[in-house]
């Protein structure tokens, strides 16, 4: 059995951020300015990528635009253009298209994003709407000059699959801003390949009868309908089918501007305490509260995303971060709720994104949900009690150290667990229908340099899990780890005008099991195994150690960068268990990639039971050093807004911000939330950095 070896690299990677020496020795040995080697006229556009599972389309298993399998029999399939759309200055202008049904008949889609983009420019978010429901939240590469870059990115869209089957607006909301500066345009192509395979075994149940909005209902002004929150009431009316058996919503939060890297933010204690240095606060908390009609029913906590310009561009090229090209979602059980939401009225469901201190979270969270809905027979009523809920307080802890020359160290932890328990009448039979939920985080910082440094070790975590009269039907468990430090200087003589070291590690541990309202993955593979599993595992790590410099204020940039991802992805037998530990029964797909200076040095995959040869993104020498990154990595902790966001573009280029809204209701304190104590912590990392040499082991006080 294969245990959590990510935990045992994150000490390894916590003790090499001490002093990324080679990257240091790389900038030393340099003497003269960088230059780029020439790139020959035939040259072709980088192809970034994201590490991911295989996708079943009609002519074998696709990761990206690579075929690692063939398909378990000859399918007849057919193809829609659903995208096709260049967005430069496309801020509240995202395309807007028509839907019709093909003529085949099908069973499962996928969709295909291509995206081509050259030039300079952050990364954008995009949501992709089938009327007002969110069906893809993804993020865009950051460009480079000619040939620029590409990227394919293929999804299973077999969930929406009632969606599919009648006339739909398509919603493609990217916004973007194109000057003299900042030149890239994105040319994306939307594409919905559908084919006839209905019969595919496995844990996953079928896919939904009916898909729910819960959103800003735009597409009638040909808008995309996320919210963003809290300028925006994150609310709707729903009405629901009455004859529901079984209700899932789902929740999409992703944090903006200074709420992008929310994992990292300091306690609002440590962000007054360096009112100067503007580091974004509120701590490293955040919580997605989902209430029915002023009921609360459950929570997600959300997935800490790092986009393709987060901390250092040189960290995301051509290998992005995780979930950077398709965002997941957190589900959230409302079946014990079929009493109150089942009555055949409207009912108002709400979404709300707090802090520390039950604080609601200051800006620019972009929120949407939806509603999967399976249903009984026809002409049934479904009904029951109002479930009995128990929710623990959210039992946030901050321990603070301040140290001389305002050097900080903190720990933030909590914990949380929600419990909904109804009977409920499906097809005039009582049902007994629990959903249990249980989180816990602990991230441990340190801010050195008047912010110039810091230092995150984070994990989050939790359990979700839904029983049909005390049977299983649903479980996940998953864990995140983030790791990272980062180094700005500013030297006052020198070739670097800044210059930033970074390291970032992260993984992802997730088991499902049971029936999820979105593929899990295991589904390509069911075809290829004599038994059946109960559900599916993965396991993966990404690190990354880079450099990033800017000579003469901007006016070029350019860096040096390592990266490593290691992807497992496994089945888990009914005898297997239900924790974290990877037992790969059996070990279903592998891809190890390694890159150096935008170069891919490394790519190995593994397929259970191989049917073709695999390819491999060709390895070569790397370049020394990779220029023209520009300006275009994200100002992290410090300036606060993101260069992505549409509060960066209003500040920097005199755009007029967005309206504001009005004003919603003070979340009410529930919780014991304790204040912070004056008490020196734990250690949590081997050594501190000075702040005149931070990549330095300071001394110790006996």
């Amino acid at each position: 059995m294969t245990r959590l070896w990510w935990w045992l690299a994150f000490p390894l990677a916590t003790a090499a951020m001490s002093g990324p020496a080679r990257m240091r020795e790389l900038v030393r040995s340099v003497q003269a300015p960088l230059e780029l080697r020439a790139a020959g006229s035939g040259a072709e556009p980088l192809r970034c990528f994201q590490v991911t599972s295989p996708v079943l389309g009609p002519d074998g298993l696709l990761v990206g635009d690579q075929t690692v399998g063939r398909p378990p029999k000859q399918y007849r399939s057919c193809l829609v253009r659903l995208v096709e759309h260049v967005f430069a200055n496309s801020y509240g202008k995202p395309y807007v298209g028509t839907y019709t049904p093909p003529d085949c008949k099908f069973g499962r889609v996928i969709f295909n994003l291509t995206v081509v983009s050259e030039g300079r420019q952050y990364d954008r978010l995009a949501t992709l709407w089938a009327g007002d429901v969110e069906v893809w939240r993804t993020s865009t590469a950051e460009p480079k000059q000619h040939p620029g870059i590409v990227w394919t990115h293929i999804k299973d869209m077999t969930a929406y699959v009632s969606l599919w089957k009648e006339p739909q607006s398509i919603i493609f909301d990217l916004g973007n801003l194109v000057n003299e500066r900042y030149t890239g345009s994105y040319n994306v192509t939307i594409t919905a390949t559908f084919f006839n395979e209905i019969d595919l075994p496995g844990p996953g149940g079928p896919p939904a009868d009916r898909v729910i909005p819960v959103s800003a209902r735009k597409s009638q002004h040909d808008l995309g309908s996320a919210w963003v929150y809290p300028e925006e009431r994150a609310e709707d009316q729903v009405e629901m089918p009455r004859n529901i058996r079984r209700a899932v919503l789902s929740v999409a939060a992703t944090g903006q501007a200074a709420e992008e890297f929310w994992w990292s933010n300091v306690p609002q204690q440590v962000a007054d305490d360096l009112a100067d240095v503007s580091l974004p606060g509120l701590g490293s908390f955040r919580e997605v509260r989902v209430r029915i009609d002023d009921k609360l029913v459950g929570l997600t906590w959300p997935f800490p995303v790092i986009f393709t310009g987060g901390i250092a561009p040189p960290l995301h090229r051509p290998l992005v971060g995780l979930q950077a090209f398709d965002l997941g979602e957190h589900e959230v059980d409302i079946t014990p709720w079929l009493g109150l939401i089942c009555d055949g009225k409207p009912h108002n469901i709400s979404l709300e994104v707090v802090a520390e201190h039950n604080t609601r979270a200051p800006s620019n969270w972009v929120l949407s949900a939806k509603v999967f809905v399976w249903l009984s027979r026809p002409g049934s009523v479904s009904g029951g009690e109002l479930p009995r809920v128990n929710v623990s307080t959210p039992s946030y802890n901050l321990y603070l150290s301040t140290e001389p020359d305002k050097r900080i160290r903190y720990r933030q932890s909590a914990n949380r667990s929600f419990y909904a328990r109804g009977n409920v009448r499906i097809d005039n039979v009582r049902v007994l229908s629990e959903w249990r939920q249980l989180f816990f985080m602990d991230n441990a910082g340190y801010v050195g340099g008047g912010g110039d440094y810091q230092r995150i070790n984070a994990s989050y975590g939790g359990t979700d899990s839904t029983d049909v009269d005390r049977i299983p039907l649903y479980q996940r468990n998953y864990r995140y780890p983030v790791l990272t430090s980062y180094l700005t200087r500013r030297p006052r003589s020198g070739p670097y005008s800044m210059t930033l070291d970074a390291n970032l590690t992260q993984g992802v541990a997730h088991t499902i099991l049971g029936e999820s309202a979105f593929p899990t993955g295991l589904e390509p593979f069911m075809y290829k195994m004599h038994e059946q599993k109960r559900g599916v595992e993965l396991l993966t790590t990404r690190h990354g150690r880079a450099f990033y410099y800017q000579r003469n204020d901007g006016d070029s940039s350019g860096g040096f960068a390592n990266l490593d991802q290691e992807y497992a992805l496994g089945g888990r037998g009914f005898t297997d268990g239900e924790g974290l530990e990877f037992h790969g029964n059996p070990v279903l797909y592998k891809h190890n990639v390694s890159v150096v200076n935008e170069t891919v040095v490394q790519d190995k995959q593994f397929v259970y039971k191989p049917d073709v040869d695999l390819p491999e993104r060709g390895s070569g020498s790397s370049r020394f050093v990779v220029e023209d990154y520009s300006d275009q990595y994200a100002p992290v902790m410090a300036d606060g807004l993101r260069g992505g966001s549409a509060s960066f573009s209003a500040k920097h280029f005199g755009l007029e911000p967005a309206p504001a809204w009005p004003p919603i209701k003070e979340v009410k304190s529930s919780g014991n939330w304790k204040k912070p104590k004056k008490k020196k912590p734990k250690p949590m990392f081997d050594d501190e950095p000075e702040d005149e040499s931070p990549m330095q082991k300071p001394e110790r006080k006996n």
